[in-house]
């Protein structure tokens, strides 16, 4: 009986939410969970685009993801949560990297692109960083707190985990959108990509 009732409330959510897709499990990690706890993978994000016109998908990652790893231009919305300060090695982390500095503007960005798009907060969202780590769950928080609650995270992002034996191994090539078999390309388009400043100097 308690499992039959759990079963209608999953299926009350999704039904909520506007799509059929099966939801991905929660991430075991539990700096990936997010307050909306609506997650799907690469795969899934597709069916609900094909099945629902007022689902955008949101690319959160950098300019130089986009041109060097490549990028979907199923994307709707293009807007990296965190740019990299090339004056500075990451002194927070102590990690073998460029200073990350969060875009302080991205929530009103994100605001102005919805609004060119007629979108708002009914319609559903899914964000993609690269892994669906680090970058996807810090947004879909952000969200909600300004009443986003129709939030996906994508938990194996734009490339994917890592393959953990093999000749491949540590190559990311298991999942995501890039190994999906959907989309994507290194050429970008004007028209879709970020060129605002986002406050980092140079």
């Amino acid at each position: 009986m308690k499992q039959f009732a759990l079963s209608m409330m999953a299926s009350a959510v999704m039904m909520a939410y506007g799509t059929t897709a099966s939801a991905a499990p929660e991430p075991k990690d539990p700096k990936r969970h997010t307050p909306q706890g609506l997650y799907v993978d690469a795969k899934e994000t597709q069916e609900m685009m094909k099945k629902d016109s007022n689902v955008i998908l949101v690319d959160v990652r950098t300019p130089e993801e986009w041109q060097f790893v490549g990028y979907t231009k199923a994307a709707q919305i293009m807007l990296p949560a965190v740019m990299f300060d090339y004056s500075k090695m990451d002194t927070k982390q102590n990690k073998p990297r460029y200073m990350p500095a969060p875009n302080s503007k991205w929530i009103s960005q994100f605001e102005e692109k919805i609004a060119d798009l007629g979108a708002d907060e009914d319609n559903t969202y899914v964000i993609m960083c690269r892994s669906g780590a680090t970058r996807a769950a810090p947004v879909a928080k952000m969200l909600d707190q300004y009443g986003y609650e129709k939030v996906y995270i994508m938990t194996d992002g734009f490339e994917g985990g890592k393959l953990k034996d093999g000749e491949k191994k540590g190559f990311r090539l298991k999942n995501g959108w890039k190994n999906s078999g959907a989309e994507w390309t290194y050429k970008i388009d004007p028209d879709k990509v970020y060129f605002k400043t986002y406050g980092v100097a140079y």
